[in-house]
């Protein structure tokens, strides 16, 4: 298995901490742990690396020392989050730009468009500025992109569709659309899907979602949990408090594994298969 996005360079990991898990039958919360004992545990349960894309500038300093350490099992990706770029200076496009020249990054990301919070703090044209120049420095370096949109997909599918030339591929991280949304970023764009934690919530939340794994070939597919976010529907039995508190891992990626498989009718095993071939193609990874 591969997980495809997430963030255990971030503070969240830095102590003692209760993590989620999955034991084939359901979400529990495992005994707390810190970053370099989950990180074995993961290698243990058959997660071969994670790819953890930058969310602010600094953060790519930290997550190339985790990469570092961690002897490879971290594949760290260069660049500067949509919500964090509003913020950045002038500066940060030269650093982002060094980052992105060191050995080992695998892709460009994460970059994007999000329109979640209020019109006003949003910054917009910030955010398709450093969006644009991200999509150039991927090609230029000839890198996939990991994709952040978030209720932005117009804008962002229109900016993607002008630069279809400059795109090496990659993954819409997060992915939580329907069908026709899906096939933009896939059939037309090339892009693959990321499929998490969403995929095992509430059904209000997952609905058009599973549609669209239903419908989208499984060579699109990439499993990802984005962790410490995006956690699964919170299980009977646990509160609301100890769940917050809980951070997401890579080990909930069989529990997402079984049910792509169970959407689309195919085995488990070929779908961990499957998907760690996608994630191995898209982001080049040799070993």
């Amino acid at each position: 298995m591969i997980d495809s996005h997430i963030h255990l360079s971030i503070k969240s990991y830095d102590q003692t901490f209760p993590y989620i898990d999955y034991d084939g039958e359901g979400f529990i919360i495992a005994a707390e742990g810190r970053r370099d004992t989950l990180i074995q545990e993961m290698r243990r349960r058959g997660v071969s690396c994670c790819i953890e894309p930058a969310i602010d500038v600094d953060s790519n300093e930290l997550l190339l020392e985790l990469s570092r350490e961690s002897s490879g099992f971290v594949r760290p990706a260069a660049g500067n989050h949509p919500t964090r770029c509003i913020r950045s200076k002038l500066g940060d496009f030269k650093r982002v730009r060094d980052y992105a020249g060191r050995e080992g990054i695998v892709a460009i990301g994460e970059t994007g468009l999000d329109y979640h919070y209020e019109r006003s703090q949003q910054h917009r044209l910030k955010q398709k500025i450093w969006f644009q120049w991200q999509i150039n420095l991927a090609d230029k370096l000839g890198l996939p992109l990991i994709l952040h949109i978030r209720e932005a997909d117009e804008d962002a599918i229109r900016i993607l569709r002008r630069n279809r030339k400059k795109l090496h591929g990659g993954v819409c991280h997060c992915f939580g659309g329907g069908v026709d949304r899906a096939r933009i970023y896939t059939e037309e764009l090339g892009m693959c899907l990321g499929i998490g934690g969403t995929l095992l919530m509430k059904p209000k939340y997952r609905g058009q979602l599973e549609e669209a794994v239903i419908a989208t070939p499984i060579e699109y597919l990439l499993l990802e949990t984005d962790g410490p976010y995006v956690k699964p529907e919170r299980p009977e039995g646990v509160t609301d408090k100890k769940w917050t508190k809980a951070r997401n891992t890579s080990l909930i990626l069989p529990a997402v594994a079984e049910k792509i498989a169970e959407l689309k009718g195919m085995a488990v095993e070929d779908v961990l298969r499957i998907t760690e071939d996608n994630t191995r193609r898209v982001f080049v990874l040799n070993a």
